[in-house]
């Protein structure tokens, strides 16, 4: 007997094409401004980078309440120049405003500040890409080392830490290469960290922030701009510091003063 086998003709293989639209693929930015990494397809994301580059950029809340009258602080008044759109036929114009500003020495007993600072450090570092901090400004054990602050419209838009140390070295401005086998002696206070949020930049407010250093890291001591270094300058940090103390030396190449941060 022959038995005849049918042919399956039910099973067809079919070819499955995936489709991925844009909506499928991830889009990870990094902030050009605030140098945060986020996911612009993720509302989560989108949320917290506007959080973060708002506070980035005007600075951080800071009541009152942290910063009562009794507290180390210098009160000055900044003149901010401000473009206004033009109106009709008027072109744009310049306006000239006062704001008032207040430096003030962070309490190391305060857990408020502390918790501040903190996270202003934070930023500090992802903008410079750096790693932590000595932390001296927040130890008892150092008490020339200190966190100062500036204070515009209660909010923390400016911050400067500083290390006690004991010698600086020479490095040259141009190519931030360090002098070898030269070392600075008399150095007392260096700066870990000096910033200013983008909006208050331009000012002379990093300049202001390192005059009130000279004048209150030490109790009844008033240093001289020699007794001052740098950890670690950005190419804004070493600006800053060649304006602050640098040195022309014989060879044409300015020298600005540096140290080496114990973390």
């Amino acid at each position: 007997m022959s038995v005849k086998v049918a042919s399956d003709k039910s099973t067809k293989k079919v070819q499955s094409i995936l489709n991925f639209t844009d909506n499928n693929i991830k889009k990870t930015i990094t902030c050009t401004i605030c140098e945060m990494t986020y996911n612009s397809k993720l509302p989560v994301d989108v949320d917290l980078h506007k959080k973060y580059h708002l506070e980035f950029t005007n600075g951080i809340s800071w009541p009152n309440t942290l910063t009562p009258s009794n507290y180390l602080a210098q009160n000055f008044n900044l003149v901010v120049t401000e473009t206004r759109p033009k109106l009709g036929k008027l072109k744009s114009i310049k306006a000239q405003n006062i704001v008032k500003a207040r430096i003030i020495v962070i309490d190391k007993t305060n857990k408020r500040q502390i918790e501040k600072v903190d996270k202003i450090l934070k930023m500090v570092n992802q903008e410079l890409n750096a790693t932590e901090d000595s932390k001296q400004w927040r130890n008892l054990n150092f008490k020339n080392s200190k966190a100062f602050v500036i204070v515009i419209n209660n909010k923390a838009v400016g911050l400067c830490t500083t290390d006690t140390i004991t010698e600086g070295k020479w490095m040259i401005f141009k190519n931030q290469k360090l002098v070898p086998n030269q070392t600075i002696s008399g150095v007392k206070i260096g700066i870990s960290r000096i910033w200013i949020s983008p909006r208050w930049r331009q000012l002379g407010l990093g300049l202001k922030l390192l005059k009130f250093v000279t004048e209150n890291s030490i109790y009844g001591q008033s240093l001289f701009k020699n007794q001052i270094a740098f950890s670690q300058p950005s190419s804004n940090g070493g600006k800053l510091a060649k304006s602050f103390n640098g040195v022309l030396h014989k060879s044409g190449e300015v020298l600005i003063q540096v140290y080496t941060e114990d973390v």
